[in-house]
């Protein structure tokens, strides 16, 4: 009899689509899909088939109501307290400094009052991330008091000491709390100084040599073996400072985002999905693995607002660099200017030589550039606009399903 895995979604993307094709690549399953929204949407989908022998998802904002339903009706899964301990800000940092792993000073601030003390005592800029938000789209760099006195009206908050330097993650695939795989991805520049600078061309870099960041990836390995997440592939970012001190701030339980999943598809030649997959649903590594090319990904924007309007660069870049690139997906022209740090389209490419990579790069941001219908560039969506629509705004226009 096969085993019938129920796959659950908030909407169909490019991601979703990709994770239930790794789950029906599996031997002796039958996968069902169901778009969901909260843990009693999820319960009634698997009640409503019958018999169900396991419940996943690769959506970050539904990984705690699977959780939930696993849990309520006896199926495998990460337990509610994993996942709560790795996705609550709060919970994380207490975690991982537990086992003396950095992590930046924080306090769960409900006031204006208590913010303005945080801030006394470390200092601006400061951080402040939002309990109900994921990604950096409900994380806000807060310079000044009248900074703060705005964005603390809204709510409660994890504030939290804003740390500078090198921005990168370390991915992992664990199996029965011990990390059997793990890879480096650095971010350039940070992902806040992106989402605040609606100019930057976000670029994520994965090196093919990895053994420069061996402190970082010992530390983030002892903070995947904190969480004691069993099964999972996790995602864990951080930074090294100036003193090359390794610090982390966020952490999650799914393929990564911002395209680095399907950049260790390039960098290893496999498939990160069904990784996720055999991980999910099998409890299993199907590796080791070589990393056999440095792989890295820019996304595409630039200024002004309205529409795309025309591209030019393009053809240059596919003449110049036709070796190296692996995926496109180029701005559509006609389309809305993208609210994200990342953009209208990206380009990912790939060679041996990580530093070949980091030209190419380079070269792809002088080429490309994106006219839009108003050259005027409209204010930075307001917090109350990120809050509210922090999920829309973290799916790019170019994840489609297609």
């Amino acid at each position: 009899m096969k085993r019938r895995i129920l796959f659950v979604c908030r909407a169909a993307s490019s991601e979703s689509a990709r994770s239930v094709q790794a789950l029906a690549s599996l031997d002796n399953v039958e996968v069902v899909t169901a778009d969901v929204d909260g843990a009693e949407q999820v319960i009634a989908a698997a009640v409503k088939l019958g018999v169900v022998d396991c419940i996943v998802t690769t959506h970050e904002t539904l990984l705690e109501a699977v959780a939930q339903a696993n849990e309520a009706l006896d199926l495998p899964g990460m337990s509610v307290e994993v996942v709560k301990r790795t996705l609550d800000k709060a919970q994380l940092k207490s975690a991982l400094n537990a086992r003396g792993i950095n992590t930046p000073r924080y306090r769960f601030v409900t006031s204006l009052t208590e913010a303005e003390l945080f801030a006394r005592e470390i200092g601006f800029p400061l951080v402040l991330k939002s309990p109900a938000g994921s990604g950096a789209l409900a994380t806000f760099l807060v310079h000044s008091e009248d900074d703060l006195e705005n964005i603390t009206e809204l709510g409660a908050f994890l504030a939290e000491e804003y740390i500078t330097g090198q921005e990168l993650c370390v991915d992992t695939i664990t199996i029965d709390g011990e990390p059997q795989f793990h890879s480096i991805c650095c971010y350039q520049p940070s992902i806040l100084e992106a989402v605040e600078d609606p100019e930057t061309q976000w670029t994520c870099v994965m090196p093919r040599d990895i053994t420069p960041y061996e402190n970082f990836i010992e530390q983030g390995l002892n903070a995947v073996r904190a969480l004691s997440v069993r099964n999972a592939m996790t995602h864990m970012e951080g930074f090294i400072d100036a003193h090359g001190r390794p610090w982390f701030t966020d952490a999650t339980l799914r393929p990564a985002g911002a395209r680095i999943a399907p950049m260790l598809a390039y960098a290893y030649d496999i498939d990160p999905y069904r990784a996720w997959a055999r991980v999910a649903v099998d409890g299993a590594f199907d590796g080791p693995w070589e990393r056999k090319y440095a792989v890295g990904t820019i996304f595409l924007r630039g200024l002004g607002s309205g529409y795309v309007e025309h591209l030019d660069g393009f053809e240059a870049v596919q003449r110049e660099l036709q070796d190296q690139l692996m995926e496109m997906r180029w701005p559509q022209v006609g389309a809305p200017k993208s609210a994200t740090y990342t953009g209208d389209g990206f380009l990912t490419i790939r060679h041996r030589d990580t530093e070949v990579v980091q030209q190419s790069l380079r070269r792809i941001a002088q080429l490309v550039k994106i006219t839009y219908s108003s050259h005027s560039q409209l204010p930075t969506k307001t917090w109350v606009q990120r809050l509210q629509n922090f999920r829309e705004l973290n799916r790019p226009s170019w994840d489609r399903a297609n």
